[in-house]
C-alpha cells in the first residue's frame, strides 16, 4: 500500500508514528507543540497583524513585525515563517487589496513530498494563517487560521462495501465506519472573511458568513482506498456535514 502510505503524508496523516512508535524526544516535542497549539486558539479571527504578534510573541512583538525584503508593498508583517502574496492590483497599477499566506511552526516529522525539496507548504507546518484587507486598503486582518496535526491516526475503517459522500450527516459516516464515532480530526480551519469581503483577482467581494471546518483521513478496511473529507455545519440540518471528499485507491496512477 506505498501509494496509500505516500498520500496519507502528503494529508498529514503519518502512519509511520503509530507502527514504529514514539521518538526519545517525543515528550519535549509534544510539550512544543501544545505550546504552539495554544497559541493557535487565542487567535481571534480579523484581528490586526499586530494583534497576531502580540498574541505570539508577548511584549517583545514589536521585534517580530517587520517590511520584508520580498514583499512589494510596505506593511508590517510576520517576520517568521514562509509568507506568499496574492495582492491585486487594477490595471492602472493601484492597489486593490492585500492578501498574505503564512507557513508557521514547522514540523519536523513530517517529510516534504514537494518537487522543491525546499518548498514549505502546509503539509510541513502546523499552522497556516491568512491575512486580507478590503478593497482599496491596506489593514490586514486574520481571514483564516488552520492547525493540523500529523500525530492523529483516524483507527476507524470504511466498510469495504460503503463510501463516504458529500451531504453525510456525522451520524451517517458513523454507520459506514467501523466503531463508534467517526475519530478524530487530523486539522481545524476557522475562516471568516464577513468583515473584509472574500474575492478573487479583480472580482467584487462577497461576506459570507464565517465558519469552521474539520478534517479527516480514514482508509477502508482493505486498507487499498484511503478517504480524504472536510466536515462544516450546516445551518438548515443544525449539525455538521460532509462538505469535500475526495478518494484515492490503491491502484491510481
Amino acid at each position: 500500500m506505498r501509494n496509500i502510505v505516500k498520500v496519507l503524508i502528503v494529508l498529514s496523516v503519518s502512519l509511520g508514528l503509530v507502527l514504529t512508535g514514539f521518538l526519545p524526544k517525543e515528550a519535549e516535542a509534544k510539550t512544543k507543540k501544545e505550546s504552539q497549539h495554544d497559541t493557535f486558539k487565542k487567535l481571534k479571527m480579523n484581528a490586526s497583524m499586530t494583534s497576531v504578534a502580540k498574541v505570539m510573541y508577548g511584549k517583545n512583538y514589536k521585534k517580530h513585525l517587520c517590511n520584508r525584503s520580498e514583499d512589494e508593498v510596505k506593511v508590517n508583517l510576520l517576520c517568521s515563517g514562509e509568507v506568499y502574496d496574492s495582492n491585486t492590483y487594477d490595471k492602472n497599477g493601484k492597489l486593490n487589496y492585500l492578501k498574505y499566506e503564512f507557513y508557521l511552526y514547522p514540523n519536523p516529522k513530517v517529510p516534504n513530498e514537494s518537487d522543491n525539496p525546499d518548498e514549505v507548504t502546509f503539509q510541513t507546518v502546523r499552522m497556516f494563517l491568512v491575512f486580507k484587507s478590503k478593497e482599496h486598503s491596506k489593514q490586514l486582518k486574520l481571514v483564516e487560521k488552520h492547525w493540523f496535526d500529523s500525530s492523529v491516526v483516524n483507527s476507524k475503517r470504511v466498510y469495504n462495501n460503503q463510501k463516504i459522500k458529500k451531504g453525510m450527516t456525522k451520524k451517517q459516516v458513523d454507520a459506514v465506519l467501523t466503531g463508534t464515532g467517526i475519530g478524530k480530526h487530523k486539522a481545524i480551519a476557522y475562516i471568516d472573511y464577513s468583515k473584509v469581503g472574500k474575492q478573487t483577482g479583480k472580482k467584487q467581494p462577497v461576506f459570507p458568513k464565517a465558519y469552521k471546518t474539520y478534517s479527516y483521513s480514514v482508509l477502508n478496511q482493505k486498507e487499498n482506498v484511503l478517504y480524504y473529507f472536510e466536515t462544516k455545519y450546516s445551518r438548515t440540518k443544525k449539525e455538521y456535514v460532509v462538505s469535500y471528499v475526495d478518494t484515492w485507491k490503491e491502484d491510481n496512477k
